[in-house]
């Protein structure tokens, strides 16, 4: 015993400290242990956080196309998506198709679970960005910086709705950080993996190579790693040649380049004009506030940033020029898309979030050198009440917001039918393609009033001597247009189902169309989200609940 402690207290003599720093030199897992703890309590909190709105909230157009891509892919109809509008690079689609191939492809029973199955790699890509927000904050302010980077991140409004996804965005995100990650600490082939890759998810992930090489070189200068710029260029070259062998493949067998679509979807990109300049400014701002959904939390932020900037001015050293370059990346992204015509959509500010908190990770640690306990709490304690009503999708960012509430039941009630039934639509499409993968029942498309009249005319047999035929229309469109032109054709429409979203507002209704006079319609329709037997709605059921 007495042996031991000598040595003990002679390591601690040798090492010039107390005996408590020689044990943690001797055995350093300790504190990477403890670390590593914490950094699991954020992944748990932040899933906590993003599993909510991810099952909540019905999907958005554009992630019930993405959805439809990979379940074309997974089902072998369309491996190459050859057919239909695809303006995305490949990765993203057969990421999503291997996600249907693992839980199986649509229709589910119940259709809700396309939400899950389809949102899942964007939950998985947030989670990684909390993760590498933590590594980059550690290699370029140190370990606590670091910490409290991936804290921000966690509990970011912004970040918790994107979180809960099917867009490319969270993804292109996360594999561009990767890609800076790997840059900064030297590993250039990772680095242009990383990159390409986020590049192959969305065509804007190259904006995270500039970031790269700059903090790159100089986080690296003076060290010798000339061949891995090399490796990086090589890693990133090997990505994009196979992003752009994909896509001649397609236009080779009768498809449309997805720089193509890209392109026409924009419109072309211009410069904003004089008048946009103003309404474009306060609608960035405006999203911007969602960061972190807390005007005392922006403003301090803003102060603070301020106070940073005016230190790292007096005071130069390699953390002063990391702090500027990341704002002024920021500002430059901002600029670019204010100045430039993009759309003033939420989800191109996702890239921005990672940036931010990194800032405010480094002014807590610069805030709390003896208090770090008490700043990193207050902060938690700033940011929990929004990170807590963006859960509950109180925020209108990210996915649908209640605009399709309502369509399950819609698809319930269509799946009800007999075969051979045809229902008209003009506004939700690629939901229907989704959940309606099978072809029952068929869904015409109808482009006006004019047509569904004309095609009524044609096809239409009356009750019992063919399947049913409905329209469906969504709470925001209306109806009197249509209602007009079939009453003049010599039809009418008689509600079957509405469907009402979380603030109890219309959302969709199902009309049958009858020959028969307006006056004998169902003398019930219930107003909600459930579905019920109305007179006339041959095979309609009841809902699963």
């Amino acid at each position: 015993m007495g042996a031991g402690v000598s040595y003990s207290q002679g390591l601690a003599t040798r090492k010039g400290g107390n005996l408590s720093n020689c044990l943690h030199d001797r055995y350093p897992l300790s504190p990477i242990l403890a670390e590593g703890l914490v950094l699991v309590v954020l992944l748990l909190l932040a899933l906590a956080l993003r599993l909510p709105p991810l099952l909540h909230n019905p999907l958005h157009a554009d992630e019930a196309l993405y959805a439809t891509w990979g379940q074309r892919i997974a089902t072998g109809q369309d491996p190459w998506l050859l057919k239909g509008p695809v303006f995305k690079p490949p990765l993203w689609p057969y990421l999503l198709a291997g996600s249907f191939l693992v839980f199986g492809v649509p229709p589910f029973s119940p259709p809700v679970d396309v939400r899950f199955v389809a949102r899942l790699p964007g939950l998985m890509a947030g989670l990684l960005s909390v993760a590498l927000v933590y590594r980059l904050g550690g290699r370029l302010y140190g370990r606590r910086a670091g910490m409290m980077a991936a804290l921000v991140m966690t509990l970011s409004p912004f970040a918790i709705l994107f979180s809960a996804t099917a867009f490319t965005d969270p993804l292109m995100v996360a594999l561009g950080l990767a890609g800076v990650v790997a840059a900064v600490e030297g590993r250039g082939g990772w680095a242009g993996l990383g990159l390409g890759l986020s590049a192959a998810t969305k065509q804007q992930g190259l904006i995270f190579l500039p970031l790269a090489l700059v903090l790159g070189l100089v986080r690296r200068r003076g060290r010798r790693w000339k061949w891995g710029w090399w490796r990086g260029g090589l890693g990133l070259a090997l990505i994009l040649v196979g992003v752009l062998a994909w896509d001649v493949f397609r236009v080779v067998n009768g498809g449309v380049s997805f720089w193509a679509e890209g392109w026409a979807g924009y419109g072309g990109l211009r410069f904003a004009w004089s008048v946009e300049l103003l309404p474009r400014l306060r609608a960035w701002l405006r999203w911007l506030g969602y960061f972190f959904a807390s005007p005392l939390a922006d403003g301090l932020v803003l102060v603070g940033v301020g106070w940073r900037v005016w230190r790292d001015l007096r005071r130069p050293s390699l953390a002063a020029q990391t702090d500027l370059l990341l704002l002024g990346f920021g500002l430059l992204y901002l600029l670019a898309h204010w100045l430039v015509a993009f759309p003033v959509w939420d989800r191109y500010l996702l890239p921005l979030v990672p940036i931010v908190a990194l800032l405010v990770g480094r002014l807590i640690t610069d805030l709390s050198r003896h208090r770090a306990t008490l700043v990193a709490f207050l902060g938690a304690m700033l940011l929990w009440e929004p990170a807590m009503a963006a859960a509950w999708s109180l925020f209108p960012v990210g996915s649908d917001h209640g605009a399709y509430d309502g369509l399950e039941r819609v698809i319930y009630f269509l799946r009800a039918q007999p075969r051979g039934t045809v229902f008209y639509d003009r506004w939700a499409g690629w939901h229907y393609d989704l959940y309606l993968f099978d072809g029952h029942p068929y869904r015409a498309y109808a482009p006006h009033p004019a047509w569904l009249a004309r095609d009524l005319t044609v096809f239409y047999r009356e009750p019992g001597a063919s399947p049913p035929r409905y329209l469906v229309v969504p709470g925001w469109a209306v109806v009197t247009r249509w209602r007009r032109a079939l009453t003049e054709a010599g039809f009418s429409l008689v509600p079957v189902l509405v469907t009402a979203n979380r603030w109890g507002e219309r959302t969709f209704t199902v009309y049958r169309i009858t020959t028969e006079s307006p006056l004998r319609r169902a003398d019930r329709v219930w107003e909600g989200t459930g579905l019920f037997r109305a007179p006339g709605a041959a095979g309609q059921g009841t809902s699963g609940g």
